[in-house]
């Protein structure tokens, strides 16, 4: 049997990955045996359309606790395998453990996490993946290297690549339901869009200075909306928001929302200096909307050559790219077309695929 961890349903990152491989996973996988191991109240959302093949068992501790660790090493101690979509493994599992990857920001970036306590906690399961895992999936090729990188006792044969996909909610979208987004949220005109956390290795307060000084230059009437989670110490940049009057927070919303404003956005930016992989370029794409993108980390790799790079450190080379786009609406439309080709590459079903793999390639090890 092969179990997977799903406690993580309801996160914004990780839960979507968990999401879309559970919903790939009972089409691709007939023939096997799976036990999702999650929280009560998601049991009915997580089983829905899974069929005989899938089974659940309850856990009822929270994450990042000593009490987990004890109930997931009983509640895993039949399958052949179990699967933890992220860095918080079981220690006392005694099977074959799969661990899925997504980025090593909290090593590479400390600025990531506001608790040294944390940093302490992902460094130490961080180096006990490096040990115990049988396999480590990563979702992208740069995250391979950043992994083996730092862990080179690693063999390159226990870590594979699966890449994300956008899910099927990031689409064209009807133009009346554009409209009353546009309302909504008092967007007249056109806008940039950026999609994520304001972590530091965002690097937020760039995609600013470059959109200030896109309008000062130009006398551009574009203005800047920003999607996601408030960091707590994010003081300072929200002070800069407040001061600017064309930056519109409108913090996290639902999937459907984001589609629409990606749909509306004259041009998507993904300014970080760190990417794991980078999925909200692809879903912006998926939109058929034109993006601009970072040079570094994952974000060549993800969105090839159906975006526009520029370097990170250099707020006039994003200041150029975003005039290039937006002063141009032949480019524009380029763009767009070749970002919707760019996304068809990417799946869920074949993210699925691969990762049966990965379980098969274990289960007929001795």
């Amino acid at each position: 049997m092969i179990g997977l961890d799903v406690r993580m349903w309801d996160h914004p990152g990780i839960g979507r990955y968990i999401r879309e491989l559970v919903r790939a996973m009972k089409k691709e996988a007939p023939g096997e045996r799976f036990c999702l191991l999650g929280y009560r109240r998601r049991r009915d959302e997580i089983l829905d359309g899974a069929g005989n093949a899938f089974g659940f068992r309850e856990v009822s501790s929270g994450i990042y606790s000593l009490s987990e660790q004890l109930e997931m090493a009983a509640k895993a101690k039949d399958f052949d395998l179990l699967h933890v979509p992220h860095f918080n493994i079981p220690l006392l599992f005694k099977g074959k453990l799969v661990v899925t990857v997504h980025d090593l920001i909290y090593l590479r970036e400390p600025a990531a996490s506001k608790k040294f306590l944390a940093q302490a906690y992902a460094r130490f399961f961080f180096k006990a993946i490096a040990g115990k895992a049988a396999a480590v999936i990563a979702v992208s090729e740069y995250t391979k290297r950043d992994f083996l990188g730092m862990f080179p006792s690693v063999s390159p044969d226990r870590v594979s690549v699966t890449y994300e996909a956008a899910s099927p909610v990031f689409r064209r979208m009807e133009k009346e339901r554009l409209e009353e987004i546009r309302r909504r949220h008092g967007l007249n005109g056109p806008f940039v869009l950026f999609v994520g956390s304001l972590k530091p290795h965002k690097n937020v307060p760039a995609l600013i200075r470059a959109v200030e000084l896109l309008r000062n230059r130009n006398a551009f009437p574009v203005d800047l909306v920003l999607v996601g989670r408030k960091d707590a110490r994010d003081g300072e940049l929200f002070r800069t928001v407040k001061e600017r009057r064309f930056v519109h927070y409108l913090g996290e919303l639902k999937d459907e929302e984001v589609a629409a404003l990606y749909n509306l956005a004259a041009v998507f930016v993904l300014p970080s200096f760190r990417e794991g992989f980078g999925l909200p370029a692809l879903e912006a794409m998926a939109c058929g909307t034109p993006v601009i993108a970072s040079n570094r980390a994952s974000l060549p790799e993800v969105i090839g050559g159906a975006g526009m790079l520029f370097d990170p450190h250099e707020v006039d080379a994003l200041a150029e790219a975003l005039n290039k786009v937006l002063a141009n609406k032949k480019l524009s439309e380029e763009m767009s077309q070749k970002g919707l080709e760019r996304v068809k590459e990417f799946s869920w079903e074949k993210a699925a695929r691969q990762t049966l793999q990965v379980y098969r390639k274990l289960k007929e090890e001795k």
